[in-house]
């Protein structure tokens, strides 16, 4: 009869912790120095969040790696979904490399965006970046593996996108509406997926328009020609579909305000007169990475051991 009360007891406290813990469990929304965020009380981290009735977002905007709520610090780690829709005047936002994840719609229809940073983003949800109608270039994480749908439909603007090595899956119609979108470099040596949109009813795997690249071309790294032509999605680049090589990438050039210098444990310091995009090249032509740099000092971290060249730097990564 002991064990039985001592069990009942043992089940009923269960069930009062578990519902304090349920109650106690909610989302916060709290404004820190005009940066609205979404807080699940139970976690160390925060996603930015739309900016409230009657409010937007306006100008550069700036996000901070941590912000303190609560006597709390916590991670800034998402842009939460919708979180910049329809913000007209947002012309610039800076991401800090803590931030993985982009939701759906987050810049949907900010007609006045020009430019994103995002070192650290691993995933862009669907219709992200949509009616971005200004957006004239697209940096990529290193980290990047996933695209959603009609992610970047109209961005009128852009010319040419390089994939990261990183990439596994890219979502239907990702570029639909982008005439001058002429140039996409896939650093992937396995072609990431493309998933299927339907057409007049029709399943299609495309990240266009339709099935017509035109005269758009693909580079992708030495000897995945064929299984780039044997994708789905990918095939419809055709004959389009060139190896990377060290003449085939127009922006690779020294330059007299750039110093590299390799650190150890596959790390360069690089320091710049100004805001500078490295393309870091193996000996077979391939593009390591792409990265865009700020004036002065930084580091990249995660290079493989070897020797490469930055912007037509060589350098020996140990």
């Amino acid at each position: 009869m002991e064990k039985f009360y001592t069990l009942l007891r043992y089940i009923v406290l269960s069930i009062l912790v578990g519902t304090n813990l349920a109650l106690s469990a909610k989302v916060v929304y709290f404004t820190d120095n005009d940066i609205r965020y979404r807080w699940d009380n139970t976690k160390t981290y925060v996603a930015v969040a739309p900016a409230g009735t009657g409010k937007t977002y306006v100008g550069d905007v700036t996000i901070p790696a941590t912000v303190i709520y609560s006597e709390k610090t916590l991670n800034v780690t998402g842009v939460y979904s919708s979180a910049f829709s329809e913000c007209t005047y947002l012309t610039s936002v800076t991401l800090p490399e803590s931030v993985t994840s982009i939701g759906d719609y987050a810049f949907d229809s900010c007609e006045g965006l020009r430019s994103v940073s995002m070192p650290g983003v691993k995933t862009i949800g669907h219709w992200s970046f949509r009616n971005c109608y200004v957006i004239e270039s697209l940096n990529f994480s290193d980290k990047l593996t996933s695209i959603g749908n009609y992610c970047f439909d109209k961005n009128l603007k852009i010319t040419e996108v390089t994939l990261p090595a990183t990439m596994t899956n890219i979502g239907g119609y990702a570029f639909e509406g982008n005439p001058q979108l002429k140039k996409i470099t896939s650093l992937a040596t396995t072609p990431p997926a493309v998933k299927k949109g339907y057409l007049d009813g029709d399943e299609i795997y495309t990240i266009f328009d339709d099935n017509d690249y035109g005269d758009r071309v693909l580079y992708v790294p030495a000897g995945t020609v064929q299984a780039y032509k044997s994708s789905m999605g990918w095939h419809h680049f055709q004959d389009n579909i060139k190896e990377i090589s060290l003449s085939s990438i127009e922006d690779i050039k020294s330059s007299n305000g750039l110093a590299v210098q390799a650190t150890g444990h596959g790390t360069l310091e690089v320091s710049a007169d100004g805001e500078t995009v490295l393309f870091i090249v193996n000996l077979n032509g391939q593009i390591i990475r792409k990265v865009t740099v700020p004036a002065g000092k930084s580091e990249i971290h995660g290079l493989p051991f070897g020797m490469m060249f930055v912007n037509g730097i060589k350098i020996i990564v140990k």
